[in-house]
């Protein structure tokens, strides 16, 4: 693993796209995984090396001497003996692997509740806030001596609510969940929350508001960064169309939503906003608002719809990597609803 020296120390290979990485902000230090790479062992940036030396070891075993040491490449430590008989201890001197995982478990469930990719259209399920909460709990608990947060478990906990007790493992994790409280003095809720089964209908054609031609239509990918999670489907395009209706002309905008929509959203086509507050027969999103008719005269390159939410973030150009790198994360998720090594709360998503 190479080691690089400037205002922080940076071990391992950095993410280079929010998206994908699974963030733990530890003492002095913050741990990251690229969620694609799926790599067992961090890459963190150190700013307070003090901090950090009382824990590093933990997740880097002796390499974490030579971390702080100055060397300018590290092994992995990851390397693990098939010899020992515990799966959970490495080979002598790669950290504590419990330790680790519970790291790279809570740094998980951090990225899911961010960049979790819920999506009728991709057929990735929407996951049940109340069971991330409780997990997270969980295993902030493991490793609260590594936080930056002397608070971090306790906070976590005020969160949580009530699971379903149809489920042998969530029955099991509320037990667990029930216990932290109790040791640390945290009172749980004890009313149940609504739960939504479906977020989202189908896509369809735009309601239209009466009789119209269109006279130009197209799609764009809405960009993750400019909403809040879980506000619009994370694989839908939204979809636009230049309309001329009872002599004037407008343009019509539809996106459909996702498991917690409420944001208030907008678009940007060239020049124009344009407010998305209605919702159309099939459950989409929508806005409309009149404009010149020069708007048809507009060149390709400029029939870009941007989808955004004005109280989260500005509207900006969208990133042409982006559409390959969304696609890969939402087959990630897809995926993760079934794989051994998926949290709880990826499994149980519904």
């Amino acid at each position: 693993m190479r080691v690089t020296r400037g205002s922080e120390l940076v071990v391992g290979d950095w993410p280079t796209s929010p998206e994908v990485v699974a963030l733990l902000e530890c003492s002095g230090a913050v741990l990251a995984w690229d969620v694609l790479a799926d790599a067992p062992v961090p890459a963190a940036r150190v700013h307070d090396v003090d901090r950090a030396a009382q824990w590093l070891w933990e997740v880097y075993g002796d390499a974490a001497d030579a971390i702080l040491g100055g060397f300018p490449e590290v092994e992995d430590p990851a390397v693990e003996d098939p010899a020992v008989e515990d799966p959970a201890v490495g080979e002598s001197g790669s950290g504590d692997r419990r330790v680790r995982d519970a790291c790279r478990r809570a740094a998980q469930l951090n990225w899911a509740s961010a960049w979790w990719p819920a999506s009728v259209t991709a057929g990735v399920p929407a996951l049940d806030t109340a069971v991330l909460r409780a997990e997270l709990a969980v295993e902030l608990a493991t490793v609260e001596h590594l936080l930056d947060d002397p608070d971090a478990v306790e906070r976590a906990l005020a969160s949580v609510v009530p699971l379903d007790a149809s489920d042998p493992a969530l029955t099991a994790l509320a037990g667990r969940v029930a216990a932290l409280a109790e040791d640390y003095g945290v009172v749980l809720p004890a009313v149940e929350v609504p739960r939504r089964s479906g977020f989202a209908l189908a896509a369809g054609g735009f309601g239209g508001g009466g009789a119209g031609i269109a006279a130009l239509s197209g799609e764009s990918t809405v960009d993750w960064s400019l909403v809040p999670h879980g506000a619009v489907d994370a694989a839908a395009p939204a979809t636009w169309a230049v309309v001329r209706r009872q002599g004037r002309t407008v343009v019509e905008v539809a996106v459909l939503p996702g498991p917690r929509p409420g944001a208030r959203l907008a678009a940007r086509f060239g020049d124009v906003e344009v407010a998305l507050d209605g919702v159309d027969e099939v459950g989409r999103l929508t806005g409309s608002t009149p404009v010149s008719a020069a708007v048809l005269l507009l060149p390709p390159d400029r029939r870009e719809l941007i989808v955004y939410a004005p109280d989260f973030a500005e509207p900006a150009a969208p990133d042409p990597s982006a559409g390959p790198r969304r696609a890969a994360i939402i087959s990630y998720a897809r995926a993760r609803t079934t794989s051994p090594t998926a949290t709880l709360t990826e499994r149980t998503a519904r």
